[in-house]
């Protein structure tokens, strides 16, 4: 029953182990069949953290292009161990966030619309404010 549970919440999505963890606690499961259903999981390779994160890093990409503190944020939602965050977060440049910023620009601007507003945009996906000016600056034009 546990394992159907799982199963099912899985459902052809990328999961972290915390969320499964907590759902099935949620659903009233006790700790020892969770933890034989996680290592069922692991062993079938059905869940596995590392990738879960590194998808959800690529998907946060071009039009849907996040900063690193708004992805660091939903990885810990989510329950992202740390050290992976770290690992997949740290191979991320500066030029490819810039490039990301260009992109999310790009799928919902015009270079003529207002620059304000894109800056709003970008700091609502999560980039700062001493990130954005060179990717506000290299699409709508120097202020």
């Amino acid at each position: 029953m546990c394992l159907e549970a799982a199963l099912r919440m899985l459902g052809g999505k990328d999961r972290f182990v915390a969320e499964i963890e907590r759902e099935l606690t949620r659903k009233g499961f006790g700790s020892e069949d969770i933890e034989t259903v996680i290592r069922h999981l692991n062993r079938r390779k059905l869940v596995d953290d590392k990738r879960s994160t590194q998808n959800l890093v690529a998907r946060m990409t071009g039009k849907r292009a996040a900063g690193i503190e708004k992805l660091r944020a939903e990885l810990k939602r989510r329950g992202a161990p740390e050290e992976i965050i770290d690992e997949c977060l740290g191979v991320i440049t500066d030029d490819d966030q810039s490039a990301a910023m260009i992109a999310a620009l790009s799928a919902k601007f015009k270079p003529t619309d207002d620059r304000v507003r894109g800056a709003r945009f970008l700091l609502t996906r999560g980039f700062s404010e001493d990130e954005i000016e060179a990717p506000l600056d290299s699409f709508f034009g120097s202020a």
